[in-house]
């Protein structure tokens, strides 16, 4: 995904992304659409500035390539949007 980058370079069920855009509001937007993209790191750690872009994600053996594929085209969909909070 265009300005996306992974955080950590090993994982178990957890990674971060690190968006070019609020992940609070990329949050939002996908909750609208009926997608739970992850938990958006300035929410949790809202006096750590340095966070605001970070977006913590799981996936365990329950979820489904379907799911995977959902959330990467709703997710790439929303940062090429225009008005998206950076």
């Amino acid at each position: 995904m265009p300005g996306v980058r992974v955080l950590n370079s090993a994982f178990f069920n957890e990674f971060t992304l690190v968006l070019p855009h609020d992940a609070r509001a990329v949050v939002r937007i996908l909750a609208d659409r009926g997608i739970l993209g992850g938990v958006a790191l300035g929410r949790l750690f809202p006096a750590q500035g340095g966070l605001h872009n970070g977006l913590l994600v799981t996936a365990t053996e329950t979820t489904q390539d379907e799911d995977i594929a959902a959330l990467a085209a709703a997710l790439t969909e929303v940062l090429a949007q225009e008005g998206v909070p950076a």
